[in-house]
């Protein structure tokens, strides 16, 4: 057995602290050194459910993987695969949401994942039986706070209106982190319901655009003119514009009258799952308004080039460029400006996820080959 290491107290901390009440035990895999996921052992449906897993993207042989985990888990023989158990105090967040939820023997399943930019905690939360209460995100710097602030935002604002067959977690709880002594950390949270997903979750082909369309326009559209929208406006006066020449983008395109909505950011197989009651929808970390109506489509293409290959992200791009016309077809948007407006995204998003001490000069091969492709496109 391993005794928490400098990763576990991390964790801690972000979660709170310790609660009280004896140690839980948990399998950290792929080591307590490097804790990615936490399944606790509580019993053996507890940690089968900790491992449930699926996505429109997740390939069979993948289904067949993770079923084979669970079943594993089920029969109480999980430490004898990859792990190392770790015995650790209660969390106290965990045993604040018990509290607000009403949930009073509530274990947690707790994915931490490596070290990233947009790195945060997100905790399953299980009864006793393995049902999953919901999923908690735990922002712990400022720029994870902005992330599952919007993403709690526009949660809200969606429920009650997401088109049939579409389907977004709701929020159940939002507000800090609380000790066991019930101060406030600088923590906060956001806790939202489970969503329908299984082995048999798949989409044979991507989201079609017109749910995509119907989806932006649940909050209502407008016409809006280039110049105008909110991300060109911020690119044109921050380090984007240090970048690329954004004022250009408003030479070329600034009296272009475009529908805009809302958009989901990250609208991709691996953030979806369908089945016979519709498509579940999550991680709206991303989400916002403003956005030109079609955007949703396009991202669906570039992520799902970028990922069919290692560092494909000239593939990705190029794709954007030779296909918007036909992805956003017959919604009557100007492509061009589509297109450069799209880039613009991709590069701000770069910028912002670029983390503490990040300085735009040090760009990664995203943030090279938009900067790259846009400077051509605009010169």
């Amino acid at each position: 057995m391993q005794e928490p290491t400098n990763e576990m107290e991390w964790l801690r901390g972000v979660l709170g602290g310790a609660g009280t009440g004896p140690d839980e035990a948990y399998l950290a895999r792929p080591s307590a050194a490097e804790p990615h996921l936490l399944i606790p052992l509580v019993s053996g449906a507890v940690a089968s459910s900790a491992l449930h897993r699926y996505h429109d993207n997740r390939s069979v042989k993948e289904r067949l993987v993770g079923v084979a985990a669970q079943t594993v888990a089920r029969l109480g023989l999980l430490e004898r695969g990859p792990g190392e158990r770790v015995d650790l105090e209660p969390f106290a967040m965990v045993q604040q949401l018990a509290r607000v939820l009403n949930e009073p023997e509530l274990s947690a399943a707790i994915a931490i994942g490596p070290p990233r930019r947009n790195r945060k905690p997100v905790v399953q939360l299980l009864r006793a039986n393995g049902e999953s209460v919901g999923f908690v995100k735990v922002a712990w710097s400022p720029f994870t706070h902005e992330l599952i602030q919007n993403e709690g935002h526009w949660l809200k604002r969606v429920d009650g209106k997401m088109p049939k067959g579409l389907i977004a977690p709701k929020v159940l709880f939002e507000g800090p982190v609380l000790t066991a002594a019930g101060s406030a950390t600088d923590c906060s949270i956001v806790v939202t319901g489970p969503l329908e997903t299984g082995p048999l979750s798949r989409r044979r082909e991507p989201l079609g655009l017109d749910k995509i369309v119907e989806l932006a326009r649940c909050n209502g559209s407008e016409r809006e003119i280039v110049r105008d929208l909110p991300q060109v406006k911020e690119a044109a006066v921050n380090a984007v514009s240090h970048l690329v020449p954004v004022q250009t983008i408003i030479d070329r395109h600034g009296d272009t009258e475009l529908e805009t909505a809302m958009w989901h950011g990250d609208l991709t197989p691996w953030n979806t799952a369908t089945n016979l009651d519709g498509t579940s929808i999550w991680d709206w970390e991303f989400a916002g308004g403003h956005r030109p109506v079609g955007f949703d489509a396009m991202h669906i293409r570039f992520e799902t080039v970028r990922r069919a290959a290692p560092s494909n992200e000239e593939a990705a791009v190029k794709t954007i460029v030779q296909e918007t016309e036909s992805l956003v077809a017959g919604l009557g948007q100007n492509t061009e400006a589509m297109i450069d407006l799209y880039l613009l995204e991709l590069l701000a998003r770069e910028v912002r996820l670029a983390g503490e001490g990040w300085e735009p000069r040090n760009l990664g091969p995203l943030d090279q080959v938009v900067t790259q492709e846009l400077i051509r496109r605009l010169t």
